[in-house]
């Protein structure tokens, strides 16, 4: 995902930013970078793994694997706020 997210944003106003520019869903490059794969080559062993964090799923007529964006917003506000 190019351009900037506000950091200590809250879940909300992530997902809002989120929805204006990708919509009710989020695929392809949009997806794996949003979710801090650099290549769908890791997204998809992550994926076979199912060890991604949210759900994926495929659209009828369309190619590659999509999820909801607001599932997006809330798997990573979780993740900047969980201590690791």
């Amino acid at each position: 995902m190019q351009g900037s997210v506000m950091p200590h944003q809250s879940s909300s106003d992530l997902t809002n930013q989120l929805l204006s520019r990708f919509g009710p869903t989020i695929g392809g490059q949009d997806l794996y970078l949003s979710l801090g794969f650099k290549t769908y080559a890791a997204f998809h062993r992550s994926q076979q793994r199912e060890a991604l964090g949210v759900n994926v799923f495929k659209l009828p007529g369309r190619r590659g694997w999509f999820a909801l964006t607001g599932d997006v917003a809330t798997w990573l506000e979780k993740q900047s706020t969980t201590q690791g």
